[in-house]
Parts: structure tokens; sequence; C-alpha cells
């Protein structure tokens, strides 16, 4: 591969460190923010970096690069948050993507929800965390899953006692829900925390 000039190389070592960091590659506009520059310098060192082999760019999607020999990682589209306390709103339409190591995600069809409340703090769940969701999953008793009662979307854990469904909290100052009418969205398979310093 060629060599890399200074700022190509500053370039490649920022978009490393934030994808370690953060679970997902930067945006332009964060790379630009982070030098102090415009967009455009920015696609111009990109595309070197490309040219020269060091990263791949997939145009199409915000969080689209990849660095080439290192583990592979898939987009995971955000489709907005998910209470952890009381039934919310339900999901909508993918606002951002954050990427998961496709050993994790493996042929499964993922989603991922900001988390908002309270509620599953005592198993590690709490306000501000992202949850990777594998959809279509088979469930089982104490399974975190996300759920859908009467078009508003939570995260709980799954049981299923004498054929009657519950859904519970893992913080007990929320008591557990029996819906007559529900749909499982999915099963939990990870999460992802931002440091906040």
């Amino acid at each position: 591969m060629e060599q890399l000039t200074d700022k190509q190389k500053a370039v490649l070592n920022f978009i490393e460190t934030f994808s370690l960091e953060r679970g997902s590659m930067p945006t332009i506009r964060e790379i630009a923010s982070h030098f102090k520059i415009t967009i455009g310098p920015v696609q111009k060192y990109l595309q070197a970096l490309e040219k020269k082999g060091y990263l791949n760019k997939k145009d199409s999607v915000a969080r689209g690069l990849e660095i080439p020999g290192r583990q592979k990682f898939a987009p995971v589209p955000v489709l907005g948050s998910v209470h952890a306390g009381t039934f919310l709103e339900p999901v909508a339409n993918a606002q951002d993507y954050v990427y998961i190591n496709t050993d994790v995600t493996r042929s499964r069809e993922c989603f991922a929800l900001k988390v908002r409340g309270d509620s599953m703090e005592p198993s590690g769940i709490v306000e501000g965390d992202t949850v990777v969701i594998s959809k279509n999953s088979q469930v089982a008793n104490g399974d975190i899953v996300v759920a859908l009662v009467e078009g508003e979307a939570a995260i709980k854990i799954y049981n299923k006692i004498n054929g009657k469904v519950c859904f519970r909290s893992t913080n007990h100052l929320y008591p557990p829900v029996y819906p007559k009418n529900y749909k499982i969205l999915g099963k939990l398979i990870y999460l992802l925390r931002e440091y906040k310093n």
C-alpha cells in the first residue's frame, strides 16, 4: 500500500479510534468537526485513503466507512427510542446507524433503539444506552425483549407462565404488565454505551 501523508494518517487514526470507542464509524461531518475543517477536504482525504487501500467507503450510507482487513461490521438501523419504564411510542424509521461486529449480528435481521427510562437499570440497561435487537428471534422465559402493546413499545423481561404472558421490569417500582394483545418485536442481543465525561 502507498504511504500516507501526515494529514491522511491523522484522519485514518481518528476513524480507527472513533470506531473502537463508539462502536460505529464517524460521519464526514464528525471528521470535519474534529479537525475543524470543511466537508470538502475530508472527502478528499477519504478518497485518498480509499485509493491507497486503507479504507472502503459506501456512498449511500452515512457511517459507511470500513477499514479493510479489520473485523467486519454490519450497519444496524437506529429506529428511535424505546422506553424502559411504561410503554411509550412505536418504533419508527431509521434515524441513524450503529455498526456492530458481524460475529454478533451473524445473519440475523437487527435494529437498534435508544433507551429512555430506568425500569431496567438493575439489569444494567440505563437511559442513553443503545440496545441492538434481533428481529423474529424465538424467545424464552427470562429473555429481554422489545414488545409492542397497544401500539406502544417498551423493553422488558418476557415470561410465560401457565399460558399467560407477562412483561416485567427489573426495577421493582414498575409493576408487571399482563397484556391481552402484544407483539414481540425482537430479543436483546447487544448493548452499546457511550462514555460521557
